[in-house]
């Protein structure tokens, strides 16, 4: 019986510079990878943006958030909002992040 070496795949520590744009491209971009990929974005980027978008997924859900998560769901469903449009909006008392 041989071995054979197995192609060892590493997940992604940042989000591609295609993908950099805004806050709402890179929380798009992490929502289609692999749970490991977005705990690597997170511990590994040096981009704050990055951090951030990792960061606000890991937290809506890990924490089971309900509220946060239909935050994600709005800003990957209803098009790219900018923060002070979230800011702006009277309807929610708090925003969460």
């Amino acid at each position: 019986m041989s071995l054979v070496p197995i192609e060892q795949r590493k997940y992604r520590k940042q989000v591609p510079k295609e993908h950099q744009h805004s806050l709402d491209t890179r929380i798009r971009w992490l929502w289609n990878q692999r749970w490991g990929t977005v705990q690597m974005v997170w511990k590994e980027s040096r981009d704050m943006l990055d951090v951030t978008a990792a960061t606000l997924l890991l937290q809506a859900v890990m924490a089971k958030d309900l509220d946060s998560i239909e935050q994600i769901f709005q800003r990957l469903e209803g098009g790219a909002l900018t923060d002070e449009e979230l800011l702006d909006r009277e309807d929610e008392a708090t925003l969460r992040i």
